[in-house]
């Protein structure tokens, strides 16, 4: 019985340059890179980060990836898939994958596919409602813009990136304007309290009371209020905020797993621990590990 290979054990490189996955960070290093994360809206209500096609992606494992961007993957043959919960949703000609931001989900392929995928942000969100991922099939429109990405991205024209950055522009507005993409509607004003308060102080103990108190409402009454806008609790929406911080920590600084439970808001690091695994499948220290695997891999290209 063939079994998924290991956990982004091999790199695949692109010339000189190599595919480090996109988690924290929407630059993979074989894109084309635009706007960095945080950069704010212009003209649209997206940001564009990068756009890539690569004529033979393999060795395509990526486990637990989460960010705070959207994602969309398409690729001219079938091989790879993305994993979420353990439910493989393959890739293909036959369907455009759109993964909004905070999901959490592996990418999983060894085989050579030409790939095409963009990174974007939105100052919107999805609605809680809609089944993720999101699984659009091509139409004539947007099998005619994908078609024209092989070409731009072997060009050897001054004018090649404004092309592609131009045409990604087009096909991701086409999607966002899908059906099947369904906006949240405008958070109201105690909801979007809570969410500032938590993101601005994750560390915080927050309880119940606490947010009760900041918007002038009952627990009870809030609780319901926020998870029909958010599809979660507050306190779920709090533990989701220290665990994306805490993998933000594990990934770019030397503390301790002591430390970082103590800095991203829990009382002890086997509380800690239980939390970030529910969250992504994985201990603190095995996060880490393998963040800093895929680093010296990239560090070695």
């Amino acid at each position: 019985m063939k079994t998924d290979p290991p956990r982004a054990q091999v790199l695949p490189r692109l010339g000189r340059r190599t595919n480090v996955g996109a988690y924290e960070q929407p630059f993979s290093g074989v894109g084309v890179e635009f706007e960095p994360l945080g950069a704010p809206c212009a003209q649209l209500d997206f940001t564009l980060h990068e756009t890539g096609y690569w004529e033979k992606s393999y060795g395509w494992n990526f486990p637990d990836v989460y960010s705070p961007f959207w994602r969309v993957y398409y690729d001219f043959r079938e091989a790879h898939c993305v994993r979420f919960h353990g439910t493989r949703i393959p890739l293909g000609p036959r369907r455009i994958v759109v993964i909004p931001n905070h999901q959490r989900f592996d990418c999983v392929g060894d085989a050579p596919v030409p790939k095409l995928w963009m990174q974007f942000s939105c100052d919107w969100n999805v609605d809680p409602s809609i089944e993720v991922p999101i699984i659009i099939a091509p139409s004539v429109t947007a099998a005619a813009m994908i078609a024209e990405f092989p070409r731009l991205f072997r060009s050897r024209a001054a004018d090649r990136r404004e092309r592609i950055y131009r045409l990604t522009l087009a096909f991701v507005t086409y999607l966002l304007g899908h059906p099947k993409i369904k906006r949240q509607e405008t958070l109201p004003p105690h909801v979007a309290a809570i969410r500032e308060a938590v993101n601005h102080d994750p560390a915080y103990p927050w309880s119940n009371s606490d947010f009760a108190r900041l918007v002038r409402m009952s627990p009870d009454g809030l609780t319901r209020s926020f998870r029909r806008w958010m599809g979660m609790t507050p306190t779920e929406y709090t533990q989701q905020v220290r665990v994306r911080e805490a993998c933000r920590l594990l990934s770019q600084t030397d503390e301790t797993i002591d430390a970082v439970a103590h800095a991203v808001g829990f009382p002890d690091r086997f509380y800690f621990s239980r939390v970030f695994k529910k969250h992504t499948n994985v201990s603190p220290a095995r996060y880490r590990k393998n963040r800093a695997n895929l680093r010296r891999r990239g560090e070695a290209r």
